[in-house]
């Protein structure tokens, strides 16, 4: 008697796991981008070029922001040169919010906002100075909120007729792995928290 319950116990126990597998598992949406607005951080050079080449080829309005002029310029002249698509750039510190907010508001109502933006130093934690540890939590941290809190309002607002909107943030498999010799695993990581917490605060 007792093998049968426990048997019985068993299936049912894999068979409420599978249930709840079903129902929790992430289902792939793919929405279109022609005609909408994407801006993207970190868009002047590697893979923010490359998303704003794609979102370009898609017929996205594709508006990129970076520190650098020069590289803003380049950017643009590439990705007209390969899609015949003329894109916005923004020359903005992210760790400046005034400046973030002020780009923001001169690219209009964004309706796929990608924080791309980085910066790492790959040193052992002892011998990374203050300033390059502040470096890279303010750059890909703090300025993460700073984009995010900067476009949220007007993302949220009037999305009637313009579909839904998203935010992406992209960083890095590091985040996976917490080595406590260099403080990019441990401030990617906290960027993935803050994902959770900026989906949960929209739309």
């Amino acid at each position: 008697m007792a093998a049968i319950y426990s048997l019985f116990l068993f299936f049912f126990i894999i068979t409420l796991l599978i249930i709840l597998a079903l129902i929790v598992r992430p289902i792939s949406v793919k929405i279109p981008i022609k005609s909408r607005h994407v801006f993207i951080t970190g868009g002047s050079s590697g893979i923010g070029l490359a998303l704003a080449h794609r979102a370009a080829a898609e017929g996205a309005r594709v508006s990129i922001l970076a520190r650098s002029t020069d590289k803003l310029d380049e950017a643009k002249r590439s990705v007209q040169l390969a899609t015949g698509i003329e894109v916005a750039t923004f020359s903005a510190d992210v760790r400046d919010f005034d400046a973030v907010s002020k780009a923001v508001d001169e690219s209009g109502p964004i309706d796929v906002l990608i924080v791309n933006q980085g910066v790492f130093i790959g040193k052992e934690l002892e011998k990374q100075s203050h300033e390059e540890v502040k470096l890279m939590i303010d750059v890909n941290l703090v300025g993460s909120f700073n984009v995010i809190i900067a476009a949220l309002p007007a993302m949220k607002a009037s999305r009637e007729g313009r579909g839904p909107a998203s935010i992406s943030l992209v960083s890095s498999q590091a985040g996976r792995y917490l080595r406590l010799h260099c403080i990019f695993s441990e401030q990617v990581w906290a960027l993935g928290i803050s994902t959770s917490v900026a989906a949960r605060s929209y739309f």
